[in-house]
């Protein structure tokens, strides 16, 4: 199914629950309410903001689709005081000469009120609809002064506006009566054509509305997931919309869906990098699609109680592995999750994955599988987005989310999502960090492993998961039977660390700092001055108190030689420095019975916090 079919239907789907606008209407932020008589007369404005958080905010209301970017342009049945009411909050003295708001008038206010007013008047001119007469028998009687002298908040000014009709049935919204929603859904007079999304014969839009809002970086006012600008578009002498017909509904209907997936406050999409990530499931029980949405979004952003945590894992891999689930999910439910990012006044689409949620918990799994690693750094199952703030440049220890290398974020999800091994991308990125900042935490490390490993199992191994038995894998902990020279040489870097940090302690730095990079990339030109060294830093640990730890020290170096070459290699590929970062990642931080009773010898042997 194409992108702008399942975002159709996602749309018809929304709309019979009531969570989208009908054609025609758009979800635009309101804060009041004016409430009317028969007669037109005002008789409250009512607060419709929410008062949930320390500061009111306004709410979400499908009202006649409306916006404007620039000059005087009125908007049907709601609008801004400006419009409705022809004032604004001004700046007044009072008695005092202390500063207050007021409700008065700007440059241009009364040109945009008495816009405002001509619009309406020719709406509802022939209008027979109680509630529609009621608006205009207002409209033909308002004076801007009547704003302060009817008492209404100051709050509302500036604010957008609707209107409510108090009759015998309660108040309830002018734009939501049967006669407003007939006369503002004008029949359009578009030529009319076979829709590529419906496949119905109907008006073709010539340009997509509404424009798509809530993509990082994109234009504010939104952009276009279609269009044609150029002649260059174009073909065969068509202009606009024609180069691809797609229906007016249509356009309405996959504008709405993605605009409400990427809305403030939505739970169905998140940022990976530069990609902004919708995703929504489709199910015949909406118990199911919901359920399953749910665990998408934990899994994207894993949740911190680690009760919560450990649900949303038993739940991924009881589906992966084809064990029985709980009631309400579906292995078969439809998923979908569509990557954007900003092209100018479009958007580019980074990844498309439609597929079922079985196949979704398979390839989250597998991609557990390939971080997974110990000592662990996580808690629980990383979110893949917080992998790219490892290939970020650190400013004040923080990193700077505008470093992460462009185009990364997307081919991470499309790995993740499809089974495919993660991009080398990934793992040149972490590697170049660790050379440029000289942190071996165990989340560089986990990358390291997973590039690695992905690259090494075949595409879609669903039997891998859980297995550790690939040849040349980088394993899950310590492996001292692993025979991998660059693997080997890891852990030899992190012996000779040491036995340095040991013999001579409040070093200001380490080997590790002086020759990590070195050491990865060229072994054979370091390691023979590194060895050397440790002969003295070795000597004298075992003379003095720490002589427990030496001797340990010197045995387990002798025990990693055993199972390298007499001539190392001269330098390293990519690859093999991710082994040589996991090497030494699990030497340093593994804990076993040997060298914990070693290091009970000594106060000075270990002083570095736990991994991160």
């Amino acid at each position: 199914m194409t992108i702008l079919s399942a975002l159709t239907r996602l749309y018809e789907r929304m709309a019979e629950a009531g969570e989208a606008p009908r054609p025609g209407y758009s979800s635009e932020k309101v804060s009041f309410a004016l409430v009317l008589d028969a007669d037109g007369t005002p008789l409250r404005l009512t607060d419709k903001r929410s008062h949930a958080g320390k500061r009111p905010v306004p709410v979400a209301m499908n009202v006649p689709a409306g916006g404007r970017t620039s000059g005087i342009k009125p908007n049907l049945l709601w609008d801004k005081t400006a419009y409705v009411f022809g004032v604004v909050a001004v700046e007044a003295e009072d008695e005092d000469g202390e500063k207050r708001r007021v409700p008065g008038q700007a440059k241009r206010t009364a040109q945009e009120h008495a816009a405002f007013v001509e619009a309406h008047e020719a709406l509802l001119a022939g209008a027979t609809d109680s509630g529609l007469v009621a608006l205009r028998r207002f409209i033909e009687s308002w004076q801007p002064e009547m704003f302060g002298d009817l008492g209404f908040p100051l709050d509302a000014l500036d604010q957008n506006i609707v209107f409510e009709f108090d009759d015998s049935s309660g108040p309830g919204f002018i734009h939501d009566r049967p006669a407003a929603v007939e006369l503002v859904t004008v029949p359009s007079d578009a030529q009319r054509g076979l829709c590529l999304v419906t496949g119905e014969h109907a008006p073709i839009a010539d340009k997509h509305e509404p424009k798509i809002k809530g993509v990082k970086d994109a234009q504010p006012t939104g952009a276009l997931l279609v269009s044609f600008n150029d002649t260059a578009y174009k073909s065969y002498g068509k202009s606009s919309g024609d180069n691809a017909p797609v229906s007016e509904r249509a356009a309405f209907a996959y504008g709405t869906a993605l605009n409400a997936l990427l809305a403030r406050g939505s739970d169905r999409h998140l940022l990976v990098g530069d990609t902004t990530v919708a995703f929504w499931a489709e199910a015949p029980e909406p118990g199911a699609a919901g359920l399953a949405e749910t665990l998408m979004s934990q899994t994207f952003q894993p949740p911190d109680d680690d009760a919560e945590l450990g649900t949303l894992r038993a739940a991924i891999m009881n589906v992966a592995a084809g064990r029985p689930v709980e009631p309400g999910l579906d292995p078969e439910t439809r998923v979908y999750m569509l990557g954007l990012a900003p092209n100018a006044a479009r958007l580019s689409v980074r990844f498309w994955y439609p597929g079922t949620f079985g196949d979704f918990a398979r390839h989250v799994a597998l991609f557990w599988d390939d971080l997974h690693i110990e000592p662990a750094p996580w808690k629980g199952p990383p979110a893949a987005w917080s992998l790219l703030y490892e290939t970020a440049i650190r400013v004040g220890g923080k990193p700077k989310a505008d470093t992460i290398p462009p185009l990364l974020g997307g081919q991470l999800m499309r790995a993740m999502l499809t089974g495919q091994p993660l991009p080398r991308t990934l793992l040149s990125a972490v590697i170049a960090r660790v050379r440029a900042d000289g942190d071996i935490s165990g989340r560089r490390a986990a990358i390291c492993k997973a590039v690695i490993n992905s690259h090494r199992r075949p595409h879609h191994d669903q039997a891998a998961i859980g297995r550790h038995t690939r040849e040349e894998d980088i394993p899950v902990s310590l492996d001292p039977d692993n025979t991998n020279p660059a693997y080997r040489l890891g852990r030899l870097f992190a012996v000779l660390e040491r036995a340095q940090s040991a013999a001579l302690p409040g070093l200001n730095a380490t080997i590790k700092d002086r020759y990590f990079a070195a050491a990865s990339a060229t072994p054979a030109r370091v390691f023979p001055l590194l060895v050397k060294n440790a002969t003295h830093h070795l000597a004298l640990l075992k003379k003095g108190e720490n002589g427990g730890l030496g001797h340990w020290l010197e045995k387990e170096l002798g025990m990693i030689w055993l199972g390298l070459e007499a001539d190392m290699p001269r330098s390293l590929p990519l690859e093999d420095q991710g082994r040589f970062i996991a090497g030494y990642y699990h030497q340093r931080w593994t804990k076993t019975e040997k060298n914990e009773a070693a290091a009970a010898t000594t106060e000075t042997v270990d002083t570095e916090e736990t991994p991160q």
